[in-house]
C-alpha cells in the first residue's frame, strides 16, 4: 500500500492554533481549485512537516494522475509506503 500525501509547511514551534491555521491555509488553497474531502487526514513527518493524506493505492503508479494534477496546481507532493508513526 502507498499513501499520496500533500507537502504543507512546517509545525516547528508552533501552538495549536497556528497548526490549524496551517491546515486551513492547505485546505483553502484546494478549494481554489475545486477540490474538497469529506475527511481531512492530517499526519507529520520527522521533520515536524504538516502532511495532508489525499490518497491510497495499491502501487505507486495508480496515484501518477492525481499526482501529476496536484503538482500541476502547486501542491508539492510525495509518495510513502507507510504512515509517519505506522510500526507495521
Amino acid at each position: 500500500m502507498v499513501y499520496l500525501l500533500i507537502k504543507g509547511p512546517s509545525y516547528g514551534g508552533l501552538d495549536f492554533d497556528a497548526r490549524e491555521k496551517v491546515r486551513e491555509s492547505l485546505r483553502k488553497q484546494l478549494e481554489t481549485h475545486g477540490i474538497r474531502f469529506v475527511e481531512y487526514g492530517w499526519v507529520w513527518d520527522e521533520e515536524d512537516r504538516c502532511l495532508l493524506v489525499v490518497g491510497q493505492y495499491a502501487h505507486p503508479d495508480d496515484a501518477s494522475l492525481w499526482r501529476n494534477a496536484l503538482e500541476t496546481m502547486g501542491f508539492e507532493i510525495c509518495i510513502r509506503t507507510h504512515l509517519p508513526g505506522d510500526e507495521s
